[in-house]
Formats: C-alpha cells, sequence, structure tokens
C-alpha cells in the first residue's frame, strides 16, 4: 500500500464572486482532507486545503500543474508536505 501525503496549498481564485465551494467540487483526481477559507481584502478569500497524494507521485508537480490548469484558480501556494500520519 502506497504511504500517503498531505499536501497544503493555498489556492487563489480568478474572481472574487468564485465560491470557494466551486473551487473544492473542481478539484479531480486527489482527494481534498479538509479545506478552510481565509479571507484576504476586498472580498478576495484564499482557501487553505489538505489534500491527500500519493508519495510514489515523486513529489507535488503532478497537482500543482493540475491546479493551475484549473479555470477557477489563478495563483496556488505550496504551504507545506507531511506523511498523513502526522498533522501539518
Amino acid at each position: 500500500m502506497p504511504n500517503k501525503v498531505i499536501v497544503r496549498v493555498k489556492i487563489l481564485p480568478k474572481d472574487i464572486e468564485t465560491k470557494p465551494e466551486d473551487i473544492v467540487n473542481s478539484i479531480k483526481n486527489y482527494r481534498i482532507v479538509r479545506y478552510s477559507v481565509e479571507p484576504i481584502a476586498f472580498g478576495l478569500n484564499a482557501i487553505i486545503a489538505d489534500i491527500e497524494m500519493n508519495e510514489e507521485e515523486g513529489g507535488t508537480d503532478p497537482l500543482e500543474q493540475q491546479l493551475l490548469e484549473n479555470q477557477l484558480i489563478s495563483e496556488i501556494e505550496i504551504i507545506g508536505v507531511s506523511y498523513s500520519k502526522t498533522r501539518l
């Protein structure tokens, strides 16, 4: 059984009108363990998401690529990576 890692990602939407739930629901192929919404300014909200992926994918590049290809997302920032058995 492959080891799982949790990647904590800060996600910024392309538009302030985009609902955080729409972004979360648009992420496919990865399981979102939990997320929270963080107000930035002037109605813009960032999503802080803990996303589970297989360690054998060899890093966060596949996840980052998929997120940046998402039409609802403008920017991402990897905040941390940890084995799923530990907490960020």
